[in-house]
Order: C-alpha cells, then structure tokens, then sequence
C-alpha cells in the first residue's frame, strides 16, 4: 500500500507512540486497508488514532500506519485514487463516511 511506514498494532500503548504532528494516517484489518484518514496540525495523527480507539469506527483495526505531510489533503486524495483504481471503490469505511 501507498504509506510506506510499517504497520503497528493498534493498541493504546503504541499509538501513545504516534507522531504529534499533521499527516496521513491508515487503519488496517489485517492486510485490508479500512480506512485512510488525515491529521491537522489541531488533530494530530497521534490525537486520531486514539480519539478511534476503542469507539465504533473501524472496531475490528488491528494495525496502524502513518505518513508525515504538510500537503495532506492532496496526498489523500492522491491515495484514495490509487486505492479506487486498484479496487474499485474507496476503502471499507471511507466510503461509509462519504
């Protein structure tokens, strides 16, 4: 997949670990991408991940990774758009949320 980070688990221990800053966030099921979010400089990728720990969105994440960006709306787009050519759609709950 398009972050070239490696995958952590998804667990309140590590993401404590997440970096404090804007980017590029994913959510993984496995080796199913779910869902591709961004982070502000307000709410960073650390705040993100852990804001979805534990809650209803993305319950069954079992892994994280990460991408560091100023530009993070246009690389999300940019990743979106791979994902749904490759696929065919949007991942799994990006496309719930719109």
């Amino acid at each position: 997949m398009p972050i070239p980070h490696p995958r952590y688990p998804y667990t309140r221990f590590i993401a404590e670990g997440a970096p404090e800053t804007p980017g590029l966030y994913a959510l993984w099921e496995g080796d199913e991408l779910v869902y591709l979010g961004r982070a502000s400089a307000e709410a960073t990728i650390r705040s993100r991940l852990l804001e979805h720990l534990g809650g209803t969105f993305c319950p069954q994440a079992t892994h994280y990774s990460w991408e560091l960006t100023l530009q993070a709306a246009a690389r999300e787009a940019e990743l979106l758009g791979e994902f749904r050519r490759q696929f065919g759609r949007l991942p799994r709950h990006n496309g719930a949320r719109g």
